[in-house]
């Protein structure tokens, strides 16, 4: 017997950028617009799909029956979505029914890396956080806006939003000052923030020290990750003196290649095995300039020398410390 087409809830007929149409079932909860039918389809050929006039055609359908979008998760990566696109996703979700119901009110996930939006994408962004009280994760790693791009408005959003918990910001450009503005801003006093990835931003010590500064009063984030910038050991002994002070409320935290050499190597580890740093459960060291001797040294301070059965990942119970060159 054959398998059974799934049953079509709510079907929206919507353009394409490719200049035919489709059937979409906005009638589900999840929906998934980065379609990659088979291994040959490549990345463009996913962009070159859908892009802003999909997203203004779903919700104007949506206004035209009157209906509170039922998408509890939404997936837009590698769609040529861009400024315009974040607009009307913003328009749509925060639009109200004749009965007074936001539209996007069941929305959880918004998972849009590598969208094409720059700074006045981020913005509507932002403002779309601000209105929501539903979003827990949102994911826009990948779309270049700079330091603009979180100033302002998403400050403002972040600000006044007291839902999300994970918030994926990666390789953005954000450089020191946008992330100055995050961390003296929003990320202080964030009820429900748990999870922050500001991976490959182009950060420096200075943007280290402003994390410490958040880190030593925020109440509620347990992973940091800001894997593959350039803080350095100065950025690295800022952030060790802010996870002191934060008083064991961060659990995990990955300062992998931030070229933080022996200095700061040695100040995680000691970090890491004090009094101070017993709630961290995770922290990945690797690919921080270490020398192979300072290493030694390291590994043999820690009781977890080189000849041991170990590798890269040294397991204290159910601790783990990441450390190579």
């Amino acid at each position: 017997l054959g398998t059974m087409a799934a049953v079509v809830v709510e079907p929206i007929s919507i353009p394409t950028a490719l200049g035919d149409r489709e059937i979409l079932d906005v009638g589900v909860s999840k929906l998934n617009l980065q379609k990659i039918d088979n291994p040959q389809r490549s990345l463009h050929a996913c962009a070159s799909r859908y892009g802003s006039q999909t997203i203004r055609s779903i919700f104007e359908k949506m206004e035209q029956k009157d209906m509170v979008s039922k998408f509890e998760e939404l997936t837009l990566a590698d769609n040529n979505i861009g400024d315009d696109g974040c607009e009307w996703l913003l328009q749509g979700l925060t639009a109200k029914t004749t009965a007074g119901k936001t539209v996007g009110e069941n929305l959880k996930v918004l998972n849009m890396p590598r969208a094409r939006f720059g700074t006045p994408g981020m913005k509507s962004i932002g403002n779309l956080i601000g209105a929501s009280n539903s979003l827990e994760n949102v994911i826009v790693s990948s779309n270049i806006c700079d330091a603009a791009g979180v100033q302002g408005e998403f400050c403002a959003g972040l600000t006044k939003n007291k839902s999300i918990k994970s918030l994926c910001i990666a390789a953005c450009r954000l450089g020191d000052a946008g992330v100055v503005s995050l961390a003296e801003g929003p990320l202080k006093s964030h009820p429900k923030l748990e999870h922050l990835s500001v991976q490959y931003n182009r950060l420096e010590a200075a943007a280290a020290k402003s994390l410490a500064g958040m880190l030593a009063v925020n109440q509620a984030l347990r992973y940091l990750d800001i894997s593959g910038n350039s803080i350095g050991a100065e950025g690295a002994l800022a952030l060790v003196d802010g996870i002191k002070k934060n008083k064991g409320r961060l659990q995990r935290l990955s300062v992998s290649q931030n070229e933080i050499q022996t200095e700061g190597v040695k100040a995680f580890t000691k970090l890491f095995m004090s009094p101070e740093g017993k709630a961290l459960i995770f922290l990945d060291l690797r690919h921080n300039n270490l020398p192979y001797k300072d290493m030694v040294v390291i590994r043999q301070d820690l009781g977890k020398p080189m000849e041991g059965p170990e590798g890269w990942m040294l397991l204290f119970g159910e601790r783990q410390l990441m450390m190579n060159r």
